[in-house]
């Protein structure tokens, strides 16, 4: 099981104290990123993810 957190296909974006949720390039939706998944397109990233912050909807 992997997360999108630690994905390379990720966009990742957090508003308040919410989860932080995974926009993914491949299947074009959103996932919470810190959720225990199985994906096959899922590739590990060598660098730590960027998380934009938002402070409104």
């Amino acid at each position: 099981m992997v997360q999108c957190l630690h994905c390379k296909h990720g966009t990742f974006m957090q508003w308040f104290q919410n989860p932080i949720i995974c926009q993914c390039d491949i299947f074009n939706e959103r996932f919470v990123a810190e959720t225990r998944r199985y994906c096959d397109e899922y590739e590990k990233c060598s660098t730590k993810p960027e998380i934009a912050h938002y402070d409104h909807y």
